[in-house]
This record gives structure tokens, sequence and C-alpha cells, in this order.
């Protein structure tokens, strides 16, 4: 099942998988950044965020989109190890998309650190390009439209 956050319920494995999953990519393009639960959760607040749970089970893995200007970005997408090849990332990134359309998005975009190799075979199976690369912070933009 997908659903929406629920930050009492939520947060706590949102904020391991950021810890455990993203954050070690986010260090690579930013060495001296302090992980900050704080600012994880600002970010939370501002974004739309769903979350994938198995039956009878905790939260499996979460997608987050943001606005930003005129575009709408995945923000964050993580699963947990022991629930990988399972569907939840594809089902993640599916609501993601739906999302976007019903708030009339004509694609989706995001950024993927070049060391996340996994990462992005994953979005590209799924339909994403890259649309740039920023060696500043050593992210490719990838983009889907419709």
């Amino acid at each position: 099942m997908i659903r929406t956050r629920n930050p009492r319920r939520d947060d706590r494995t949102i904020l391991q998988l950021v810890k455990q999953e993203l954050f070690p990519y986010t260090l690579l393009s930013f060495p001296g950044l302090r992980w900050s639960a704080a600012e994880i959760r600002r970010r939370l607040a501002g974004n739309v965020t769903y979350v994938a749970v198995p039956r009878r089970s905790g939260a499996a893995g979460f997608a987050s989109v943001r606005t930003a200007g005129r575009e709408l970005y995945l923000d964050m997408l993580a699963v947990a190890p022991a629930r990988r090849g399972q569907g939840w990332g594809k089902a993640l990134l599916a609501e993601s998309e739906r999302h976007a359309r019903r708030k009339g998005y004509r694609q989706l975009s995001l950024y993927v650190n070049d060391a996340n190799a996994n990462a992005r075979l994953f979005y590209a199976r799924h339909g994403y390009a890259e649309a740039g690369y920023f060696p500043a912070i050593q992210c490719y933009k990838m983009v889907k439209t419709w």
C-alpha cells in the first residue's frame, strides 16, 4: 500500500532511511555538511510525501516531491535495503508521477549523485533521461516528460 506520510507514524523510519541511504551521497557533494534531523523534517513539511507500507509491517520506503519554481522535483526517494527488489521503489515513483499529473505538471525532475549508479539505472529504466550534469554538486539532473 502507498499512502501519504503520517509524521508521528513514519518519520522515524524516513529519517533512518535518509541518514543511511541518501545522506552518504549528499556528503560526496557537500563534505562539510552535518546530519540534521530537524532539517529533514523541515523539508518533509514543505513536500508531499508518500510512504510504502507492506501488510502488517512498518514503512518499506518513501518518496517526497516538492515544487521549485515551475518544476516539480522528486526531492527524495529511498527504499529499505531488505525491501529492495519487491517493487516498492517503482510504486513510490509511480505515485509521485501521478501526483505530478494531478497537479498539472508535464514532467517530473530529480537530481541524482553521479556515484549512485544504481539510482541512475533505476530512473533510466522508468523513463527518466539525463538532462544535464552539474559538476559543482556532482549530480545529474534527470527528467521524465509526458
